[in-house]
């Protein structure tokens, strides 16, 4: 870990001196988000507009947009007033940001896309009881601040749930026994992998081989040449930029049908997919994924038809994870009749919200405060023309937890969250 490792602690040295900053404002009368019940519906919407997670981020930013055009933007009377900032995937970054948005009198929280960024801005919003619907649910300190402060979810997904899925459908469908793993090192990487190698495990296979990358490498050849020849399959966890890379270099490394690959949905999501070779990611490439561009539903067609329609281009997880966040918004601040006078309140109802989402039915688990969800394998195929990521299974109402009881996802979520998991 090394070098990240002791960026992480000086970031985490940094975010401790924004968090006693805050406190001290809060000290000296710090504005706050008024009465909850006239004037606009401030929301803070923390997001990475630059560096490896932009294309990401603006992706995220484009569906909560379109889910306000569409749902309307104002609650009985109160219009939503957004507040977009760009973190630029630094956890420091994003504490600050953090900080001033609350003194600036927002009442909701849409946190941060990179999981390092949650873990450091989890525990102030958790302190100033402020509600959040982050994007994912990847560590322990978001569990122990949610379960104190009741102020916390995530409308998109818990960090491992596709790939315990994932793991199923590689042990059960695919009959792979041996597969290796490839993520990026830090703490989401983690979290995936570590989901996969135990579910995996625990159907009886093996894994032969992890493979960590660091976040500043800016060649992947290294690493892809270490994949070994005879494994049964690759398991990766790559996202943005590092996606394009990776495929680029695996079909480099003459293993593109040669060794099957599967990955988390942001391996060929529309984060990546339009910078992607078409030869490099059709074939034997595949996703698990809580969505795909290609899922035959009214819902989804209707949202890809809208999407395109309004940026010229196909949606990605991060475009529906953005616009199941208005649909999470809306219902819950329509059920308190625009009242967000009790945050508390304001939680309770975002956590109790049931949609019908592009991705399908969405609801929060009462255990993990994260989604009961469809969990999808797919596959990149040409749609009109079109490269998009199709379903071919889909496995309905997939806990967060998966094939894991509770208690074993939490000390297993602890372990990851903290350090690199032992697979």
């Amino acid at each position: 870990m090394g070098s990240w490792g002791h960026r992480r602690t000086k970031q985490l040295g940094i975010g401790l001196a924004c968090v006693l900053a805050a406190s001290l404002a809060t000290a000296c009368g710090a504005s706050s988000s008024g009465n909850g019940k006239s004037g606009p519906i401030k929301v803070g919407y923390e997001v990475p507009l630059t560096g490896n997670f932009a294309q990401n981020g603006q992706l995220l930013v484009d569906g909560f947009k379109l889910g306000l055009k569409q749902l309307g933007d104002t609650v009985n009377g109160r219009k939503i007033e957004v507040s977009y900032v760009d973190t630029h995937g630094d956890p420091a970054t994003a504490l600050a940001d953090a900080r001033k948005l609350v003194n600036d009198g927002i009442s909701i929280m849409e946190g941060p896309l990179v999981s390092s960024e949650s873990a450091a801005v989890t525990p102030f919003l958790g302190q100033r009881k402020i509600p959040v619907d982050d994007l994912t649910l990847c560590s322990q300190i978001q569990v122990d601040t949610w379960a104190k402060a009741h102020n916390g979810m995530t409308s998109s997904w818990t960090c491992d749930q596709p790939a315990l899925m994932g793991a199923v459908w590689a042990y059960n469908e695919m009959h792979w026994r041996h597969i290796t793993l490839v993520a990026q090192d830090f703490s989401f990487g983690w979290q995936v992998i570590g989901g996969f190698a135990q579910a995996f495990k625990q159907l009886g296979g093996t894994i032969t081989n992890v493979i960590y990358v660091p976040l500043n490498a800016t060649d992947l050849s290294s690493y892809v040449g270490q994949i070994p020849k005879n494994t049964d399959a690759v398991y990766t966890e790559m996202s943005g930029g590092f996606a394009v890379k990776f495929t680029n270099a695996y079909q480099s490394f003459g293993l593109h049908k040669q060794i099957p690959l599967l990955g988390i949905t942001q391996l060929t999501g529309q984060s990546a997919l339009p910078s992607e070779k078409a030869d490099a990611v059709e074939g034997d490439v595949y996703t698990d994924a809580q969505y795909c561009d290609g899922i035959d539903t009214p819902e989804n067609h209707k949202f890809v038809d809208a999407f395109v329609a309004q940026y010229h281009t196909r949606p990605g997880y991060y475009s529906d994870a953005g616009y199941v966040r208005a649909q999470v918004l809306i219902a819950a601040l329509k059920s308190l009749k625009g009242d967000t006078s009790d945050p508390s309140a304001v939680s309770a109802a975002m956590r109790a919200a049931k949609v019908s989402a592009p991705r399908g039915p969405v609801s929060i688990s009462t255990e993990t405060h994260s989604p009961i969800q469809n969990i999808y394998i797919c596959k990149v195929e040409a749609v009109n023309g079109t490269l998009a990521n199709v379903p071919i299974k889909t496995y309905t109402n997939a806990q967060p937890q998966g094939q894991l009881d509770y208690d074993s996802w939490l000390a297993r979520l602890k372990h990851d969250g903290g350090s690199r998991p032992k697979v």
